[in-house]
């Protein structure tokens, strides 16, 4: 498990304070960060014994944002316990991905994956993208891409890809702050839905 910790006196966290440390635990890495009001965020690797987390942080996301993901709050809700194990199986599902969770004091605050999808290997994709509306601006979803974009290039890819509805605005900005450029035509959110999604792709560093 590998530590970040960031004290921060301000809304900008200052890289003069972090500090770095190397561990090993249940094969799972681990963000901590520090924010303003003294509290603490971790972003961990989900693994299946934390599906029950992650069914919480997905099915908020779900209710929350309806308009920010192919898939819905009542298709998600009725899956069974075991569809939601199986998800985080990913050795099961021969499935090379990086699902991450947010949790603040213990409570699913932020959720995002990387996945990689066979036959373009050079290409991870980010899905399931989502941060708390009341802790939005706080360094959690810039976190979750920072750890994803350092997955990627550590499995060798060259881009990263996202897709992201066109009116959401400040999602928009984020990703482009973060290095994504738009690409190709906008799409439909879902089939048949007038919500519009924009593709983008950033390419990482060599």
């Amino acid at each position: 498990m590998r530590y970040v910790k960031i004290q921060a006196a301000s809304t900008q966290i200052p890289t003069n304070f972090c500090r770095f440390a190397a561990l090993n635990q249940r094969m799972s890495r681990t963000l901590k960060i520090t924010v303003m009001n003294m509290s603490e965020f971790e972003i961990k690797t989900l693994t299946p014994e934390d599906w029950e987390i992650y069914k919480s942080a997905r099915l908020k996301s779900l209710r929350d944002s309806p308009d920010s993901f192919g898939s819905t709050y009542d298709q998600e809700s009725a899956l069974s316990d075991a569809e939601w194990q199986t998800r985080l199986n990913l050795k099961l599902r021969a499935l090379d991905a990086l699902p991450l969770v947010a949790k603040m004091d213990g409570q699913p605050v932020g959720l995002a994956w990387g996945v990689i999808h066979e036959p373009d290997l050079g290409v991870a994709h980010i899905y399931q993208m989502w941060v708390s509306p009341a802790l939005r601006g706080k360094g959690i979803a810039t976190s979750l891409l920072r750890e994803i974009k350092a997955w990627a290039a550590g499995r060798g890819c060259e881009f990263v890809a996202l897709a992201v509805t066109n009116s959401n605005q400040a999602a928009v900005s984020l990703y482009m702050s973060s290095g994504f450029i738009a690409t190709g035509q906008l799409e439909e959110l879902r089939s048949g839905s007038a919500i519009m999604v924009q593709p983008m792709v950033m390419k990482l560093s060599s």
